[in-house]
């Protein structure tokens, strides 16, 4: 029997969810290196109806799997092509992941304090924040994470094979939106699980290890995930053959591992630095809930697997970027929403210790918002005043707090406001940092019918952008030849040919960025052209 309440409370955090983070959208512009790949891609398969292989440059790439650019493909079909119609994909994702853990938690720990405070710590940690932001597959990885984790404990916990195929089906989807790493981290974790399972079992560890096998291989589960995901496969192997093995597979997935595609992140401590981060500002919190875990629970049990092999996986992959272990936040957000109703409901020894932790959390609050509020005052293009406006709520908020000598219901308001400032503000600050990663901020200079090129990089958005196709000028790089090969599909020249046609190319667009600026002085191709504009982050020249 659906639970009508039930349902209005998943309908409510989606709505907020939605509402909040779509909030000043529309003045965002599309980023490179990354967002503008994805924008691209989807504009770039509907020019050529393209709704099975991945196309950028008016080329096919093997990248990612389809998914993402589905949706945008199917949201630019809607509502046209924009900045904020780019985002609407990853802020509705974010409102169902904030919805759906409320559900799963819900189901899990048989509490709504719990599923609520987990789903608002979810909306409100800065890595959850920032991705869903952001146009990237990570949101849409999530959710089918969420689910996969949420629905396989609940069958190998109750013994529901419904349950089971419900995560398979959630394997599927996450196949087909980041590739096979959507089932080797899940499927290696429960398998794990499976095995902690048995031997603490009191009964024989062998017949034990059968019965939760019967769960976990459901025949139903793994037919629904191949329907799910493998047709996007087969036609892509049938169309483009042993090119799609190796390039997807090959080197979008293997050699990812093993090859660093930015060496200077391949340390091991990287996700050490991250996750911490990642988890503000509620980071505080999850670390007094795992000084007095119980770690004899399966929960638990499954959740300190599932959080440290994606943090392990990871640290061993050679290609680290800050999204990778996005996943692994699942376990870390239910922990701490569990600790956040324990204090509200003064479960600790007094009232006294739970207003202190309040004020704990609230001061990590004030701390979040002065680092972004300093950091505007080493940026003029940065106006503080919204965070400076979000500041006095934090501190308004610690004040009553408090004052205040007892812990209420309506103490929640007083950690939820102040969180909710600190975005609002930060999301009004962040437009003038995201337009000088992004193309846009070039495309003032460039002229129709006249070619531009762009020296040492590349800007995917200028494309996006201009509906203009520039040239990149390639030069010499540290980074290993495999990736210049396979992710360099845009048109691209060498110095030496730029400059045995710069007498062909008069008044042609070159753009420099401030980190190629030097090596572009000491070229030939400097003495013949003339700066006609500058930007935040490079020049902009013509040639004469």
């Amino acid at each position: 029997m659906i639970n009508v309440n039930h349902l209005i409370k998943m309908l409510c955090l989606f709505l907020f969810t939605v509402a909040s983070y779509g909030f000043y959208n529309a003045y965002l512009p599309i980023t490179d290196p990354v967002e503008s790949n994805y924008v691209l891609s989807a504009i770039t398969m509907l020019k050529h109806n393209s709704w099975i292989s991945p196309m950028i440059y008016d080329n096919v790439w093997y990248d990612k799997p389809p998914l993402t650019y589905w949706v945008l493909m199917i949201t630019y079909k809607l509502f046209g092509i924009s900045d904020f119609t780019s985002r609407i994909p990853n802020t509705l994702i974010a409102g169902i992941s904030v919805s759906f853990i409320y559900h799963i938690v819900y189901r899990i720990k048989q509490s709504i304090p719990i599923a609520m405070a987990s789903a608002i710590l979810l909306m409100s940690t800065l890595q959850f924040w920032y991705i869903s932001h952001a146009v990237i597959t990570d949101g849409f990885l999530f959710f089918f994470s969420l689910a996969t984790f949420g629905y396989a404990y609940l069958a190998l916990e109750h013994h529901d094979r419904s349950a089971m195929v419900k995560a398979y089906a959630a394997t599927g989807f996450a196949i087909i939106t980041k590739g096979p790493i959507g089932l080797l981290l899940p499927g290696l974790i429960l398998l794990l699980f499976t095995f902690v399972k048995a031997l603490q079992s009191k009964d024989t560890k062998c017949k034990v290890l059968l019965q939760e096998w019967r769960i976990l291989f459901n025949p139903l589960g793994i037919l629904v995930c191949l329907l799910i995901a493998s047709p996007w496969y087969i036609a892509m192997y049938n169309i483009h053959g042993i090119d799609f093995i190796l390039g997807f597979l090959g080197l979008h997935n293997v050699d990812r591992a093993l090859v660093s595609e930015h060496p200077k992140f391949d340390v091991w401590y990287y996700y050490l630095i991250i996750v911490p981060i990642a988890l503000l500002p509620w980071t505080p919190i999850l670390i007094s809930k795992l000084r007095k875990l119980d770690w004899h629970h399966s929960f638990n049990q499954l959740s300190a697997l599932w959080f440290f092999i994606i943090i392990l996986f990871y640290s061993l992959v050679a290609t680290k970027y800050l999204t990778y272990t996005f996943p692994a936040i699942i376990p870390c957000i239910i922990w701490t929403g569990e600790q956040l109703v324990s204090v509200l409901h003064n479960r600790f020894s007094d009232r006294k210790s739970s207003s202190a932790f309040i004020k704990l959390v609230l001061t990590s609050y004030i701390i979040f918002n002065l680092i972004f509020l300093v950091a505007t005052f080493f940026d003029s293009s940065l106006t503080p005043t919204p965070l400076i406006i979000s500041s006095i709520v934090c501190l308004g908020s610690y004040i009553i707090i408090t004052r205040k000598k007892t812990i209420t219901k309506s103490t929640i308001m007083y950690l939820i406001l102040p969180i909710l400032c600190i975005y609002s503000a930060i999301t009004i600050t962040v437009p003038p940092i995201l337009t000088s990663q992004s193309g846009i901020q070039f495309k003032p200079y460039l002229q129709k019918d006249i070619p531009t090129y762009i020296y040492g990089t590349y800007y995917t958005s200028l494309v996006y952008y201009t509906d203009t196709m520039p040239t990149q000028v390639f030069v010499d790089t540290k980074d290993d030849p495999r990736w210049t090969k396979g992710k360099n599909l845009m048109p691209t020249i060498t110095k030496q040919e730029l400059l045995n046609n710069s007498k062909n190319l008069n008044k042609a667009i070159v753009i420099v960025p401030n980190k190629y600026d030097r090596d572009f002085i000491t070229t030939e191709i400097y003495q013949q052209s003339k700066k006609i504009g500058q930007t935040k982050s490079g020049k902009i020249y013509q040639l004469h």
